[in-house]
Parts: structure tokens; C-alpha cells; sequence
């Protein structure tokens, strides 16, 4: 009997189309729990990842592996290379959370530009005279750079069309004539653009070439009175400078649901600066999204276990390799 290894927990929805399996015994690890994790290891042919490492250690444990599943499509935390070695593919759960993510991203740049959460707690203060000292700004007919133009991205675009912006987009892996197509301004070099852009939003993995991407120097380089956007990974973007450039009045204001670390605490940088908007890495974190995303997890898994794993999933394709 084939056996999946769920590490935490998914949304019941996908432990239905597990159980559904008669051939198929489903092992829960609780959050955390690294020494029952690495006991249960090596009789899983797959593991489902929530939000925990899966280092080499544990890839090697995973003797009958056939998927290492995340719940998710960040992979940053697992140990990819060890996998490779080991014949595992790695998987993500694809555009499952994809427009989730562009909304929370699209919250971001309304509730910064608006000043939301500022004006919130006026309100319910009673300082209603106070409002014409908050300033806001708008969307319309300002400029945005989308910095990644894959899943996500290509959903955060039309929806900064669709509210009148100038939607620019770097992707180097997208060829100029598909972003023309879509209605877009391509840019080769996302740094030189910088100075003009009035709202700029990334979307890329945390890879070597993406750490600290914006660094104080790119920071730098953006137009004053800018809003910084981030919900990929918290280490693409320096956060201490991030909220140096808050501060010093280059940025306007700035959304993030990933930190550098994670959790933040109470005294990190963005979380105690007044112009940031923040959430606590839930972009992906709705009824539904939880829903689709157990659905593929658990797909994948038995899609795995049956060898037929569709390779769209896989981040290291060469581990399907004979």
C-alpha cells in the first residue's frame, strides 16, 4: 500500500481525493515535528510540504520518494539539488494560487496608495478633521513595473490596465513581442526603468541572481514618491533598506506579505515603519485558494505514485529523467 506523507496538514478537500484511494494509506506529521517527520520518511512515496524545510537530510531519508509536493510554488526551502541528486521531482501546485496572489497584490498597491490603514484608525479615533493631512494618491495614469511576467504576474497586469495604468514589464525569460501583444511596455533593464515608474511590483522566485534584487542601490534609483510592491519571497528585497527609503521620503509607501526574516517580529523594519501595508505571508490564504491547492497537491502526489506526473509541475525536470 502506497503511502502519502502529508507534513502538517491541507485542506480537507484535498484529503478526499487521497482517501479516496483504497490503495493508498495518507501519514500526517505535525508542524515541526522533525524526529516522527524522518521516522515516517522512508516508507512515503510521496510527501505533501507545507511552510516547513525539507533539507538534505530528509531528502535522503526519502528512499521510495516518487514527489517531493509543495503546498505552494515557492521551493526556496527545499533542498532542490539534493532531490536532483536522488531522482525526486520537486512540485508546486502550478497557477493554483495564482489570482490570489495578484489580488492581494492589487489590495497592496489600492490600500498604500489610498493610505487605508491610516485612515482607518482615524476614523474609528474620532479625528475626523485630520483627513486632509493624510496624504493619497492615484492609480490612474500612473506608470507600474511588473517585475516577473509568469503565473502571477501576467494576472497583476490586467488588472493595473483595467484601473488606467501604464503597465510596464520585465520578465528575461518573456520575449518583447508576447508582452507587446498583451498591451504592455517591455523592458529589457528593470534598474534603468526605475526612475519613471510610479509603482513597481515584483514577481519573481527567490533564486542566487533575485536575493536582494532591490537592494539600497536599486532602491536608489527609484522615482521619489514611489510604492514598492512584495509578495514573492521577503529575501528578493532588502527590507532594512526598503524601510531606509521609506523613511528618507523615496518611497511613498510600500505593501509586503514576505519579510526577511520569517515571522518578522514586532521589531522588524517594515512591520514597525507607518507606510507600510503589511500582511503575514497569506497571500495564497483564502477559503478557495486553500481549496485548489490541496486539490493539486493531492493530485500530484497520486499522479506521482501512478507515473504520470505531468512535468508543468516539476521544478527540477530532470529528475524525470530515466
Amino acid at each position: 500500500m502506497a503511502i502519502v506523507l502529508i507534513y502538517d496538514s491541507i485542506d480537507p478537500a484535498g484529503l478526499d481525493v487521497l482517501k479516496a484511494r483504497a490503495d493508498l494509506k495518507v501519514v500526517t506529521v505535525p508542524a515541526n515535528d522533525t524526529e516522527r517527520l524522518m521516522v515516517a520518511l522512508p516508507e512515503a512515496e510521496a510527501a505533501i510540504l507545507r511552510y516547513y524545510p525539507f533539507n538534505r537530510a530528509a531528502v535522503a531519508a526519502g528512499k521510495r520518494l516518487k514527489v517531493i509536493q509543495r503546498h505552494g510554488v515557492g521551493y526556496d526551502r527545499v533542498d532542490v539539488a539534493a532531490a536532483t541528486e536522488h531522482r525526486i521531482p520537486v512540485a508546486t501546485v502550478g497557477e493554483a494560487n495564482s489570482v490570489t496572489v495578484a489580488e492581494l497584490t492589487f489590495y497592496f498597491m489600492l490600500a498604500a496608495a489610498k493610505q487605508g490603514l491610516v485612515l482607518d484608525r482615524m476614523t474609528r479615533a474620532g479625528e475626523w478633521k485630520s483627513r486632509e493631512e493624510v496624504p493619497t494618491i492615484e492609480l490612474f495614469e500612473k506608470k507600474v513595473l511588473i517585475v516577473g511576467f509568469g503565473r502571477i504576474g501576467t494576472r497583476v497586469a490586467p488588472r493595473c490596465a483595467a484601473f488606467g495604468m501604464e503597465v510596464h514589464v520585465c520578465d528575461p525569460y518573456v520575449s518583447d513581442n508576447v508582452i507587446r501583444a498583451a498591451g504592455y511596455v517591455p523592458v529589457k533593464d528593470f534598474r534603468a526603468s526605475l526612475p519613471a515608474m510610479d509603482f513597481v511590483t515584483v514577481h519573481t522566485p527567490l533564486k542566487d541572481d533575485t536575493r536582494h534584487m532591490f537592494d539600497r542601490a536599486t532602491l536608489a534609483r527609484m522615482k521619489d514618491g514611489a510604492v514598492f510592491i512584495n509578495t514573492a519571497r521577503g529575501e528578493i528585497a532588502d527590507n532594512a533598506a526598503v524601510a531606509e527609503a521609506l523613511s528618507s521620503g523615496r518611497l511613498f509607501a510600500a505593501g509586503f506579505d514576505v519579510f526577511e526574516p520569517e515571522p518578522p517580529g514586532t521589531a522588524h523594519p517594515l512591520v514597525a515603519h507607518p507606510r507600510t501595508v503589511i500582511t503575514p505571508h497569506a497571500a495564497a490564504l483564502t477559503r478557495e485558494c486553500n481549496r485548489r491547492t490541496s486539490i493539486r497537491c493531492a493530485r500530484n502526489a497520486l499522479d506521482a505514485i501512478d507515473g504520470r506526473l505531468d512535468a508543468a509541475y516539476v521544478v527540477n525536470p530532470e529528475a524525470l529523467r530515466p
